[in-house]
């Protein structure tokens, strides 16, 4: 009697239960990782595929962006706040309500074990952060969008040197709007350096690894921009010695351009000249006619340099481009620079400055010598 139990049961157990290949698909279907900005998410949580829309845990925001999450149980709806953006979800809804207007999601807002899920794609909505899903890796990775922030520092190079992938720069920390440091890796080697700078994805650094300063070994040249905007474009430069990790000095473009070069603007009938000396290693003077412009009140009695700097590395040579202005940063051309190795062997410096007209100011350029 006790054995025919044992058998239906077993037969009642094996008629309920999935068969064994299923069992061993449903043990072997491992749980989607989540990945933040290289790293395993802080939150225990799993992503997870629903009609082939990847779900993220709504809690995973708070690692990486400013956000509070809230939950009014009564209305079983979800409200994202930061200091400028409400976002409100509500389970079983594709729909958000985010600055004021409806839109709709890839998927619906899902409430599974007491935890909201969202579609990974909303995440760029919410907070400007990107995702990537490898199925190959088993994961779902988070990239940090342009106003996140995160104490953790990230395995993804920012940028890396043309012909030579052992060089990389990496962000330190980033902190809502900065980069705060930045880490420099050369062949598996790294070095924090404590360079700080907007976080503007469309400028990233840019990283060169060319022999700059003739020592026989090639020197990290890293450029940073510190801020664009409306005629105006500041960058930096760092050149770093790869075997001590030191940092060679560079006068600034603007600087050097304003020591290399003196300049007066003086009217001619209806007409105003300007007039730039250039020292350097070929010194000259150029020359430049802004027709019917002698009544303008902007134009002062000198020109303005340097509201827009770039850096270049140029056939192992170190150059920057800085603009020249009259009146109200009204460019009328570029002064750029080539440096050379100092006497020192530390640091470089300005060897030759040259002035490019921009063709609506004709310029004649003149020669000068030691006694001009």
């Amino acid at each position: 009697m006790k054995r025919w139990i044992a058998s239906v049961a077993a037969a009642m157990l094996i008629a309920v239960c999935p068969s064994a290949l299923d069992i061993d698909k449903t043990f072997a279907a491992a749980p989607l990782k989540l990945i933040v900005d290289g790293e395993a998410a802080l939150t225990p949580l799993h992503p997870f595929l629903d009609q082939d829309i990847a779900y993220i845990p709504v809690r995973v925001l708070t690692e990486f962006y400013p956000a509070a999450l809230q939950w009014d149980n009564k209305q079983k709806l979800l409200t994202i706040t930061t200091e400028s953006t409400s976002t409100m979800v509500k389970p079983g809804s594709q729909l958000v309500l985010y600055y004021g207007s409806s839109t709709a999601l890839e998927g619906k807002a899902i409430l599974r074990n007491g935890r909201m899920y969202i579609p990974a794609s909303a995440l760029n909505l919410i907070s400007g952060a990107d995702f990537r899903l490898d199925q190959k890796q088993n994961s779902v990775s988070i990239i940090s969008g342009s106003v996140s922030t995160t104490v953790r520092v990230p395995t993804e190079a920012l940028a890396a040197a043309e012909d030579h992938p052992e060089v990389k720069i990496y962000a330190a920390l980033k902190d809502k709007t900065a980069y705060k440091g930045y880490i420099l890796e050369i062949n598996g080697q790294k070095h924090k350096y404590g360079w700080q700078t907007y976080r503007d994805l469309s400028h990233p650094p840019e990283l060169y690894y060319n022999d700059i300063n003739k020592d026989g070994q090639p020197e990290a040249i890293v450029i940073l921009t510190l801020g664009t905007g409306t005629g105006i474009v500041e960058q930096e430069i760092h050149v770093i010695n790869p075997k001590t990790w030191q940092e060679l000095s560079v006068p600034e473009a603007w600087k050097a351009g304003t020591q290399l070069v003196s300049s007066s603007i003086t009217a001619d009938g209806k007409d105003m000249l300007v007039s730039l000396k250039l020292a350097g290693a070929s010194p000259s003077q150029v020359t430049l006619r802004l027709p019917d412009r002698s009544d303008d009140p902007n134009i002062g009695g000198k020109a303005g340099i340097g509201t827009v700097t770039y850096y270049m590395v140029e056939n192992n040579r170190l150059t920057a481009e800085v603009n020249v202005t009259t009146g109200f940063l009204e460019s009328i051309g570029t002064l750029k620079l080539v440096y050379k190795p100092a006497a020192s062997g530390k640091a470089l410096e300005p060897e030759s400055v040259t002035f490019i007209a921009f063709d609506e100011y004709p310029a004649t350029v003149k020669k000068l010598t030691a006694n001009d």
